[in-house]
C-alpha cells in the first residue's frame, strides 16, 4: 500500500471517528412514545408532540388538513406578534423551511392541491417552560437521548438559530415576569451595593418593556424594532445588544448586572460580576444560547427624561447631486453623534431620511441643533437637492418617542419604520460596523459605498448606535467584539426572495448581499470593524474574527469547558466550526 494512499485512509477514518450525529426523529435510538409520555410527567405543561408547521391545515396530503385552520393562520403568516407567539413560527419563513438535494422543504399557506407539508426545521416536540425545573428536565432528557436541542424566546434572529432539523424545542415565550426595584443587590456583591433596575423574565419583549419602564419613570437602553416585538429578556443582550440609547447608556451587555441561567449541566447559577465572573463574561455577548439558557434578566436603569426628535428628508434629482448628499453626510456624520444625536440614517429611491433624538427638551447638549443645522445648511447648498423635511418635535420620554414612531408610525414623520412590522418573509441580512475613523479619513470612499448599493435591496436601517458610553467602554470588559468600542454607526441590510425561488437564486441572492458590505470590510477590516451578532451574514467567512475579534478563543476555550458535548450548539455559533451545517452531525474533535 502507497504512502499517499495509507494517508488518506488514516484521514477518512478518523473524519469518521469523529463524526457525531444527533438523534433525529426516525432514528433507531430516538425516544419511543412512551419514553416521551413518561419525560412529559416531569413537565409543569403538556408536551408538545409531532408538532407540525404552521402552514400544515392547509394541505390536503397533512392529517392535519383544516380549511378553517387554514384560514385562521394564513390570516396571520405575517404578523411578528403571532409568530412570535407560535412555538412553529418564528420571524422569517425560510429558517422554517429546509434546503436539501437542492430543493427547498417547505410547507407554505397555499400550497398546490398535491403539495407536501415538508417538516422543514420546524421542531417535532416543543416544551412549553413556564418553570426553572422545565428547562432542567428537558437539559437532562435531551443529553441522555443526544437530541438536538433548540431555544426559541420570541423569533427575532436573522439565522435561524432558534429552529433546526430534527430539533426539540424549549420555547420560552410565555415567561413574561418583571420586577423594578430601586435597591437591587447582585448576588454576591459587598454589603451596600445597590441600584435602580428591572429584572425581566426571557420571553418579554421590548415594546413591553419600555412602555412598563415609562409607568415607572424609568428608561431601559434596548433594541429597537417594529410593532415591539424583539426580545428583551435573553437574545438581544446575549448578542451584545445594541440601541439607539447606546450613546447615552452603551451596549445592552453594559446595562446588564445580572444573569438566571440553566447550563449545559442542568444546574442552575445566578451570574455577575462577583460569582461566576467568566461565564458572566461570556453570556454578555457570546451569543444564545451557546453557554446555556438565560431565565431571568437584570438591567440597569436610567432617569426618564424628554427627548428632542428632529426629521429630515432630502431627494436628489441627480446620481451626483444625491452623492455630494451622502459624502456631505459622512462628513458630518461624527460632529452630529458628538454633539448628542443618536438614530437612524437610511436612505433609498435617491433620498437620505434622518431620525435623530437628542435628550432633553432643550437639549441637554448646547450643541446639538447647531452642529445638525451645519449639515442641514450644506445639503440645502447642493445643486439638485430638495428639503422636503426638517422638522423637530418634543417628546416627554423616550417611551413616547418609540410608540408614535415604531409602533403606531401615523404620528411619525419621515421614514416609516412600521413597515419593518412584517414577519413571515424569506429574507437574507447583513451587517458591518464602522469605525468613526472612516467617517473622518474616507467620506468620499463610503459614499461610493452607498451608491454602489442596488435600490432593490432593502438598506434600512444605519443605525447611529456606537460613540458616546459605548466607546467609554473597556473592550474587554464582555465578550462582544472590540469593534465596538470604536464603532459609530452599524449598516444593516437586507434582501427577500419569493417562495418559489429556486437554492440557485436563494444563494445568488444571499451572495448579492455579502457583497454589498464588501467596500466596508475593506475600509474596516476585522479586528477595526465587525460584525453585529444580531445582524449576521449567512456568508460572512470569518465569523469568529466578525463577531468576537480577539475574544473568539476565550469563548471557544469556555465553551469547551462549560457545553463539552456540545448540548447547545447552533449555526455560526461558539464551537460550530467543529459541526456541519445543520448543526447535526460533529465532523471535527
Amino acid at each position: 500500500m502507497s504512502t499517499r494512499l495509507l494517508l488518506l485512509l488514516l484521514l477518512v477514518n478518523a473524519a469518521i471517528a469523529w463524526q457525531k450525529c444527533k438523534t433525529l426523529p426516525g432514528d433507531p435510538s430516538f425516544p419511543s412514545p412512551d419514553t416521551w409520555a413518561s419525560f412529559a410527567k416531569n413537565l409543569s405543561q403538556p408536551l408538545v408532540s409531532n408538532q407540525l408547521p404552521l402552514g400544515a391545515p392547509c394541505h390536503k396530503t397533512s392529517p392535519a388538513y383544516d380549511p378553517q385552520a387554514c384560514a385562521a393562520v394564513t390570516a396571520q403568516q405575517f404578523s411578528h406578534t403571532f409568530l412570535a407567539a407560535s412555538p412553529n413560527g418564528i420571524q422569517w419563513t425560510n429558517y422554517m423551511e429546509l434546503v436539501a438535494n437542492d430543493t427547498v422543504q417547505q410547507c407554505v399557506f397555499d400550497p398546490q392541491p398535491d403539495a407536501t407539508c415538508y417538516q422543514g426545521r420546524v421542531p417535532s416536540y416543543s416544551i412549553n417552560v413556564s418553570t426553572v425545573a422545565d428547562v432542567q428536565h428537558t437539559i437532562r432528557f435531551a443529553t441522555t437521548h443526544n437530541l438536538h436541542l433548540v431555544v426559541k424566546n420570541n423569533g427575532h434572529e436573522n439565522l435561524g438559530r432558534m429552529f433546526g432539523y430534527g430539533s426539540v424545542e424549549l420555547f420560552m415565550h410565555n415567561l413574561q415576569d418583571y420586577t423594578f426595584t430601586d435597591s437591587f443587590v447582585p448576588e454576591g456583591a459587598p454589603s451596600g451595593t445597590a441600584g435602580q433596575t428591572v429584572t425581566i423574565d426571557s420571553g418579554v419583549q421590548w415594546g413591553t418593556l419600555y412602555s412598563l419602564a415609562s409607568q415607572n419613570n424609568r428608561t431601559v437602553a434596548g433594541g429597537i424594532g417594529a410593532g415591539g416585538t424583539v426580545g428583551a429578556g435573553a437574545g438581544w443582550p446575549l448578542g451584545g445588544g445594541h440601541s439607539i440609547l447606546s450613546p447615552y447608556y452603551g451596549l445592552g451587555v453594559d446595562n446588564v448586572l445580572q444573569f438566571s441561567v440553566v447550563l449545559p449541566n442542568a444546574s442552575f447559577v445566578v451570574t455577575n460580576q462577583y460569582q461566576y465572573p467568566d461565564l458572566f463574561w461570556a453570556l454578555r455577548g457570546g451569543g444564545g444560547p451557546n453557554f446555556g439558557v438565560v431565565l431571568k434578566t437584570t438591567f440597569r436603569t436610567h432617569p426618564n427624561p424628554p427627548y428632542t426628535a428632529a426629521f429630515y428628508a432630502a431627494t436628489a434629482s441627480s446620481n451626483s447631486s444625491y452623492f455630494q448628499l451622502l459624502e456631505t453626510f459622512n462628513k458630518h456624520h461624527n460632529s452630529i453623534a458628538d454633539s448628542g444625536w443618536a438614530g437612524f440614517w437610511p436612505f433609498q429611491d435617491q433620498t437620505l431620511y434622518l431620525t435623530l433624538i437628542a435628550q432633553g427638551a432643550p437639549t441637554f447638549n448646547t450643541t446639538a441643533n447647531s452642529t445638525l443645522q451645519s449639515f442641514i445648511s450644506d445639503s440645502a447648498a447642493i445643486p439638485g437637492v430638495n428639503i422636503t423635511l426638517n422638522k423637530q418635535i418634543v417628546y416627554s420620554d423616550f417611551e413616547d418617542w418609540y410608540y408614535n414612531n415604531f409602533i403606531n408610525s401615523t404620528n411619525g414623520f419621515g421614514f416609516n419604520y412600521t413597515v419593518g412590522d412584517a414577519g413571515g418573509l424569506r429574507i437574507t441580512v447583513s451587517s458591518w460596523l464602522i469605525p468613526r475613523d472612516v467617517f473622518d479619513n474616507n467620506a468620499t470612499a463610503l459614499a461610493e459605498a452607498w451608491m454602489g448599493i442596488p435600490a432593490s435591496l432593502l438598506i434600512c436601517c444605519h443605525s447611529l448606535v456606537g460613540g458616546g458610553a459605548v466607546a467609554q467602554g473597556d473592550p474587554d470588559s464582555a465578550a462582544v467584539t472590540p469593534a465596538w468600542r470604536t464603532t459609530i454607526s452599524d449598516m444593516t441590510i437586507a434582501n427577500a426572495w419569493a417562495e418559489n425561488a429556486t437554492v440557485a437564486e436563494i444563494q445568488a441572492i444571499k451572495q448579492g448581499v455579502y457583497d454589498q458590505i464588501q467596500p466596508l470590510r475593506a475600509l474596516a477590516p476585522v479586528p477595526l470593524g465587525g460584525q453585529y451578532i444580531n445582524e449576521p451574514d449567512d456568508l460572512e467567512v470569518d465569523w469568529q474574527g466578525a463577531y468576537w475579534g480577539r475574544h473568539y478563543p476565550r469563548l471557544l476555550a469556555l465553551k469547551k469547558i462549560i457545553d463539552p458535548n456540545d448540548l447547545f450548539i447552533v449555526y455560526k455559533g461558539v464551537n460550530s466550526e467543529s459541526w456541519d451545517a445543520n448543526v447535526v452531525c460533529k465532523t471535527l474533535p
